[in-house]
């Protein structure tokens, strides 16, 4: 059966956003599908005359991205651990390949519609998942609480160990596609913006309202507050509602202020709930620890920061965070990620890669605001909004993982950003 590089690049695309949901152990039904596309593109590059087109890196996002990786490549040489080097390289590899194949892909409108299209039938079917294992026993075959998951090459985890906000309340956590809550999280909060610059109503309180639900189901205490930032910059700058953004803090601050004085109330009923919502409220503001979740990343940050200090700003290298922590002891006895991806890149790249990654972030969200702002395509527009606001929602998000440097819906966002400046530039042509 013939297959055309088009199609097969789709299926890529497809599969990372799949990620986990299709995999054994640690394969991926993505990891396939990048070693056919390889195989392919060596054929074509022998067709070709094994003549390599470099004007495809000469595009700043990409030549970005480029140096990020080179970059990586070189600190194999003073990384504490070539193992953990090399699968940190694996990982950046794997995910600079979606965004390219994002870009090869797109060419054109029609294309980067169909690449959309295809992506929002994956994405309701996480939405129903998600929901589906928050307010039910079902379960992901592949998921951190599935009993059968050990079946799939994982290790189910041990619920007694999780600092989950919901564990003691019998409300389920869900993982849909990622394995991980936060993980799941943090890709809603990539997705939520699509639903919310929609024009189509039932699209959008479809999306705000389970998304939502998703997020505050999995606890996500930094993605829960990237949600709420969410909120504020739609109003700010894709409405333009200044004075809905005063109303909202307004009446937030009345809610909040009759929440303290019903906590007294002599109503049992009226009682539970205002504590509850005050818990919520001491909860994501840091003053109730479960788990000694903050405790511990505290601890994780410190020691990488120590390290890096020491590295002269250089960075550990590829790799190097988890292999300092997994000499000095991992953090209460189990942690050795760094839980914090800014820190991650700055502690192992140095300030180098710290800097070229703020450049890549600062440029994609200059970029797509003034695409949001020019373009007269409806489409463009679309998607440039609600972009931006991934964007800029996802840096602090990104906090909630252990790590995104395999996170592949990241270099999704990635991609899809920079195939949107770069079709703009040509309708602005």
């Amino acid at each position: 059966m013939r297959i055309s590089s088009y199609k097969l690049n789709l299926l890529l695309i497809l599969s990372s956003f799949l990620g986990l949901a299709i995999s054994f152990g640690n394969f991926y039904l993505y990891h396939f599908f990048i070693f056919i596309v390889i195989i392919v593109w060596l054929y074509q590059f022998k067709c070709n005359s094994y003549v390599f087109n470099i004007e495809f890196f000469k595009n700043r996002y990409i030549f970005s991205l480029s140096i990020f990786f080179s970059w990586y490549l070189l600190s194999l040489i003073w990384t504490p651990s070539h193992v953990l080097g090399l699968k940190y390289i694996f990982y950046i590899f794997c995910g600079f390949f979606l965004t390219l194949n994002i870009l090869a892909v797109s060419t054109n409108l029609e294309r980067l519609n169909k690449i959309f299209n295809l992506l929002s039938v994956l994405v309701f079917f996480e939405i129903a998942i998600s929901l589906m294992e928050s307010f039910s026993d079902f379960r992901m075959p592949i998921s951190s609480y599935s009993t059968i998951s050990n079946f799939f090459g994982k290790d189910p985890i041990n619920l007694s160990r999780t600092d989950n906000i919901f564990l003691y309340s019998g409300i389920n956590p869900p993982t849909g596609f990622r394995w991980n809550t936060n993980d799941l999280a943090i890709c809603m909060i990539i997705i939520f913006p699509f639903f919310l610059c929609s024009k189509k109503i039932t699209i959008k309180i479809f999306g705000i309202i389970s998304i939502t639900t998703i997020i505050i189901m999995s606890s996500s205490r930094a993605v829960f507050l990237a949600l709420i930032l969410t909120y504020f910059l739609y109003l700010f700058l894709i409405k333009k509602q200044i004075g809905t953004i005063a109303l909202i803090w307004i009446v937030s601050s009345v809610f909040f202020l009759g929440v303290i004085q019903l906590s007294e109330s002599d109503n049992p009923r009226i009682n539970e709930v205002a504590n509850s919502v005050e818990a919520l409220a001491l909860y994501l503001s840091g003053d109730i620890d479960i788990g000694g979740s903050i405790e511990w990343r505290r601890e994780l940050v410190l020691n990488g920061l120590n390290a890096f200090f020491k590295s002269y700003g250089l960075g550990l290298g590829a790799g190097g965070s988890v292999a300092y922590q997994e000499l000095i002891g991992p953090v209460a006895g189990r942690f050795t990620s760094m839980h914090n991806f800014w820190i991650e890149i700055l502690v192992e790249g140095g300030i180098i890669a710290f800097l070229i990654i703020i450049k890549l972030l600062s440029n994609l969200i200059i970029g797509l605001f003034i695409v949001s702002r020019r373009t007269e395509n409806p489409k463009l527009k679309y998607y440039s909004q609600s972009l931006l606001l991934s964007v800029i929602s996802f840096i602090p998000a990104a906090i909630a993982a252990s790590s995104t440097i395999y996170f592949l819906p990241m270099w999704i966002l990635f991609g899809f950003s920079i195939s949107v400046i770069l079709l703009a530039k040509l309708h602005l042509q």
